[in-house]
């Protein structure tokens, strides 16, 4: 399996950003993704800005960490007509950008998409859920955005597994040449070493990472809604044998 980096999402106020950093260093392949928008911080899987420029500074004192920025909401609305109003320090340190489309039904104005993110030094990931995402990913690459690439959660960030996986080969004859691809819907620490070899089997040669949110957190994503350092270390020991870097 062509295993690159375990994505971590919802990492939130709950926790010290010191703790990430400590896992970091153990499990370099770990990448933590930060998940940002203009109503939602500060509550449960949504860190406060105060929380952000802490993990800013560990990052830059005791990292590098891998860090990728989920946006929700307006913001993403707002980005598929051409304006960005993310607030530019909210990047620091970040290397790649995901950009949540479910439940999101704002037409994609090519042009400007594409305008508002050409010009950042990102990769851009767009989740593919079965009802958006998809459309504005073949809109974007057709008007020229270089360093796109899909991670697929059917679920929607529901966290539940699906059936099977989607086929990086079949997605790759709308999109040629990407051969990166992301894997993400109710995987954590109760399954997570019987579906990596069934990810590697759909994925075949592409290169891939795994993203995993609801089912790192206590209660599996059912009752109180915490980050769960112990689950996330589970996962990235189990993930570990099959990373290659």
């Amino acid at each position: 399996m062509n295993l690159d980096r375990v994505t971590i999402t919802g990492a939130d106020d709950s926790i010290d950003p010191r703790e990430l950093a400590l896992l970091s260093r153990r499990f370099p392949f770990v990448e933590w993704g930060i998940l940002v928008s203009p109503t939602r911080q500060g509550g449960a899987r949504f860190p406060s800005g105060a929380w952000i420029h802490e993990l800013q500074i560990v990052n830059k004192y005791d990292g590098p960490l891998k860090l990728s920025l989920h946006v929700c909401g307006r913001w993403v609305r707002r980005l598929l007509t051409g304006y960005d109003e993310i607030p530019v320090w909210l990047f620091t340190g970040v290397q790649r950008v995901q950009l949540n489309f479910h439940a999101e039904h704002t037409p994609c104005i090519a042009d400007q998409f594409v305008a508002a993110l050409r010009d950042k030094p990102y990769q851009f990931i767009f989740q593919i859920d079965g009802s958006g995402g998809n459309e504005h990913m073949q809109l974007a690459v057709a008007a020229g955005l270089k360093d796109a690439v899909p991670l697929f959660d059917i679920s929607g960030g529901a966290g539940i597994l699906p059936s099977e996986w989607p086929r990086a080969a079949e997605f790759e004859v709308s999109f040629p040449g990407i051969g990166y691809f992301g894997y993400a819907g109710g995987l954590g620490p109760d399954n997570l070493a019987g579906q990596i070899p069934k990810i590697a089997e759909a994925a075949g040669n592409a290169r891939v990472w795994i993203d995993m949110e609801s089912r790192v957190r206590s209660g599996g994503g059912v009752g109180p809604d915490v980050f769960d350092l112990d689950k996330v270390e589970r996962c990235l020991q189990i993930a570990e044998p099959f990373v290659r870097t």
